[in-house]
């Protein structure tokens, strides 16, 4: 048997991975993006910098 490195039937990325998958879990992908998303924007107080400046 032979099997091409990277190309793997179960992985699918991208939109077509969301097709393939029930509406409320496309939901829940959504959902969770847009709080990773939100917590990326995120500034960080000055005081946790200050925290992690010590460790320096």
């Amino acid at each position: 048997m032979t099997s091409k490195a990277g190309s793997s039937p179960e992985k699918a990325a991208g939109k077509d991975a969301e097709k393939k998958l029930p509406r409320k879990a496309q939901d829940v992908n959504l959902a969770l993006r847009r709080a990773y998303e939100s917590a990326i924007d995120e500034t960080i107080p000055q005081s946790m910098l200050d925290l992690l400046n010590k460790l320096d």
